[in-house]
């Protein structure tokens, strides 16, 4: 049972979670829509380095929203309250999906690209989730309740990569097909809707109605702390999506993974992500500030990224998978503590929205540089990843000075 002081959390939660398997349910999907030689709803007559480069860039929409939607739903959600604010997200998320969809059936890769880009605009459940962790929590209790969040976004982790992949094959049901995870997605949404109008209250007590947006963004940039772990947080965060977008790509080249596959290898992945939100990041936290777990584990994550891409065989993912996923559970958490912590307690909306947006720009970033690394060489978005996050433990570790 969730303790007491977290249940005005559940519904935001919920919300996440729901949000978090749609997000999730066509990462399976994608690369096979692109790259499969049967299945692809590109022309054959593409080549396959070409055909990497559009997944790469279609990969980046989503993240491209979120770069701009996050911070402004961050700031409305500060001004106009929590509630109120998701539930405009929401019916603009479910629109999003439901272009996805169409877009799909109709072989477009531009309306793909168009459905993905509101989806992540309007996606701002997980960044007004995390606020309302600022409104209701004290300062040692963040670390479990930021927790709590990520445990319902890992079990999305599980659930969506597994019903994706089973919705986007005909071979489970004549009527599936690459748009029914989208359709779902969609529907999902709408259920997110009806749970936040009928249980969510309102944590949000008072508006901040003192700065504009371009204000409220000024105050981060000149807030020292959070300047410093901003950076420190997109080289992390480049690691972590070149983790989460390339690994498809990677597997389905070298190894020819099919969709189940890959929705299996991320499952298995998500599983150990829970694990460490269960066992790990409490104990972690009573020993070391939330900037240190950080660092420590952004250099382990480095290591490990390394290590991924060095057995010839699939079966080598059963040994590699494990510590990556537990160390993911360890680094989204605590990185999301520190900057709570550095923000000022009106404006945990848009500085959580500000790490959002920051965050995404990696995937972006990502979506292209990964796409274009993959055509020439199916590890190199791996090899960058782990590169980045050493930075990232570099920025945090070696120079305490800034923290």
């Amino acid at each position: 049972m969730l303790p007491t002081k977290i249940r005005p959390l559940l519904p935001y939660a919920i919300v996440v979670f729901l949000g978090y398997v749609g997000f999730s349910l066509p990462l399976p999907v994608l690369p096979e829509i692109f790259l499969d030689a049967k299945r692809s709803i590109l022309p054959s007559s593409m080549s396959i380095q070409f055909k990497t480069v559009l997944l790469g860039i279609v990969l980046a929409a989503y993240p491209s929203g979120q770069l701009l939607g996050s911070p402004l739903l961050g700031v409305l959600s500060d001004k106009w309250g929590r509630k109120r604010v998701i539930l405009y997200s929401l019916v603009s998320t479910a629109v999003g999906y439901a272009v996805t969809a169409l877009a799909m059936t109709a072989h477009s890769v531009i309306g793909i690209f168009g459905g993905l880009f509101l989806c992540g605009f309007s996606e701002g459940n997980v960044t007004i989730a995390q606020a309302v962790i600022g409104d209701i929590a004290g300062k040692d209790e963040k670390v479990a309740h930021f927790g709590w969040i990520n445990f319902f976004s890992c079990t999305a982790f599980i659930v969506g990569p597994l019903l994706g992949g089973w919705l986007a094959d005909p071979e489970n049901n004549r009527l599936f097909t690459f748009a029914t995870p989208f359709w779902l997605g969609s529907v999902m949404s709408l259920a997110a809707i009806v749970i936040i109008w009928k249980f969510s209250a309102e944590t949000k007590k008072h508006g901040n109605h003192g700065q504009s947006f371009l204000q409220g963004m000024k105050s981060n940039w000149n807030n020292f702390h959070l300047k410093k772990f901003y950076i420190a947080i997109f080289f992390l965060y480049f690691g972590l999506y070149a983790f989460w977008n390339c690994l498809g790509i990677y597997l389905q080249r070298r190894f020819d993974f099919s969709t189940t596959g890959l929705a299996f290898v991320m499952a298995y992945d998500s599983f150990f992500f829970a694990l460490g939100l269960l066992f790990l990041v409490q104990p972690l936290a009573k020993k070391m500030k939330p900037y240190l777990n950080t660092g420590w584990g952004a250099w382990a994550l480095a290591f490990m990224l390394a290590i991924l891409v060095l057995p010839t065989s699939p079966w080598g993912l059963i040994i590699t998978i494990p510590p990556i996923g537990i160390l993911i559970s360890i680094l989204m958490t605590n990185a999301a503590v520190m900057v709570s912590d550095a923000a000022d307690d009106r404006m945990q909306g848009q500085a959580l929205g500000t790490m959002q947006s920051i965050q995404v720009l990696a995937g972006m970033c990502v979506g292209v540089i990964g796409g274009l690394l993959a055509a020439v060489k199916p590890e190199l978005p791996l090899i960058a990843g782990g590169i980045m996050a050493a930075v990232c433990g570099y920025l945090l570790i070696k120079r305490r000075k800034y923290v």
